[in-house]
């Protein structure tokens, strides 16, 4: 499953932001070498823009005509549309134009001429960073390497109606670090008298008061050794409290 959503989100957003880049660097050539003239809006361009959910909606884009030093006249569509005309007919504009092929031409305001490849390039990299998560999520639930992998994975196995309920107790606490806590709890799973270390998901509040001894609940794989899940349920919510007084 991790590979699926890695291939598909981090291809899209590789493809995205790609196409985000190669058309940016196409307009910063045309800022850097190209020529800045007026133009004229002489009319307005409309299409259709269809949502799922939606029925087409009118999209309008400006076609613009600007003039040459030299005399030629050129007309070109402004690349991005409007719900409803951003430009009155006849109003000037400012134009930036290749002078070796005029017909390449743009408006220089910045919705135009920057908001496209910019929008493509931050959705390709938005893409790529969801990609990269989900894929570590979905790789720690399947590897159950962290407390909290192994809890997702033990509550799947509960809701299959496959999990072991085992009771514990705590037997100690230890810093993770950087004020994150955990339980060490020992319980011996079924048919076995041999008890086990089991540690909890990572929590936020140090803990106090008389908690070495109390009594929780294990959910554990019975096929799996390291898939496991500590309940806290009120005795976290009794460590949060003790810490607020």
């Amino acid at each position: 499953m991790k590979w699926v959503v890695l291939f598909l989100f981090g291809g899209l957003g590789l493809a995205s932001l790609t196409a985000g880049l190669v058309w940016g660097a196409k307009r910063a050539a045309l800022f850097r070498t190209g020529l800045i003239a007026q133009g004229r809006v002489v009319a307005m361009h409309q299409g259709e823009v269809v949502d799922d959910e939606e029925s087409p909606r009118p999209s309008y884009y400006p076609m613009v005509e600007f003039r040459t030093p030299d005399g030629r006249s050129f007309q070109f569509k402004g690349s991005t549309g409007s719900s409803s005309p951003e430009f009155t007919i006849g109003a000037e504009v400012e134009v930036r134009y290749n002078p070796q092929k005029p017909q390449q031409a743009q408006l220089a305001k910045f919705s135009h001429f920057w908001l496209g490849p910019l929008l493509l390039t931050i959705g390709g990299l938005l893409a790529l960073f969801l990609a990269s998560g989900v894929f570590y999520i979905f790789g720690d639930i399947e590897g159950g390497k962290s407390p909290a992998g192994r809890s997702i994975r033990a509550r799947m196995l509960e809701a299959s109606g496959k999990a072991v309920r085992i009771e514990g107790r705590i037997t100690g606490v230890r810093e993770r670090g950087r004020g994150r806590y955990v339980f060490i709890c020992r319980g011996a799973r079924p048919g076995s008298d041999r008890e086990e270390d089991f540690e909890s998901e990572e929590f936020g509040v140090k803990p106090e008061g008389e908690l070495i001894g109390r009594s929780v609940i294990i959910l554990i794989n019975p096929d799996k050794k390291d898939e496991y899940s500590v309940e806290l349920g009120p005795l976290l919510k009794e460590v949060v409290e003790n810490q607020s007084r």
